[in-house]
């Protein structure tokens, strides 16, 4: 997504990293599934990190291209994990509309706060999420 319409007439944008107004929705359904994956793809580096075996490494990981280094295959694995799992939310900085996205679609289902307005509720300069007891 690029462009999202918000129904107040505001167009959210997403043609960057670290968007005050977004975050990443993982769904409890699917949590266990999402740390059991990785689990699944880290265990055959970390055994074999272990033994010393460079073999077995090399068997669990495949055969690396010259320009991609074991730490960016193994970022690379684990990002297509969260990716698949992961949601996207937005908040319309002018209304504080949140919009959900429906399942890996491209379709968004829209809420509306109570204060109707813009809280900032998803950025860290917020301040919110530094007061956590």
């Amino acid at each position: 997504m690029s462009k999202l319409g918000c129904k107040c007439g505001h167009v959210i944008t997403d043609q960057t990293d670290s968007l005050p107004y977004k975050a990443s929705l993982l769904r409890d359904e699917v949590e266990n599934e999402c740390w059991d994956e990785v689990h699944r793809e880290l265990k055959p580096l970390v055994e074999a990190a272990e033994s010393g075996d460079k073999a077995a490494i090399a068997e669990a990981f495949g055969g690396f291209a010259p320009w991609s280094s074991a730490t960016d295959e193994l970022q690379g694995r684990i990002a297509s994990i969260y990716i698949h799992r992961m949601s996207n939310v937005y908040e319309c900085q002018n209304c504080g509309r949140l919009w959900v996205q429906k399942d890996a679609s491209d379709r968004f289902v829209s809420y509306v706060p109570e204060e109707d307005a813009y809280g900032a509720i998803f950025s860290v300069a917020s301040g919110e999420s530094e007061k956590r007891d």
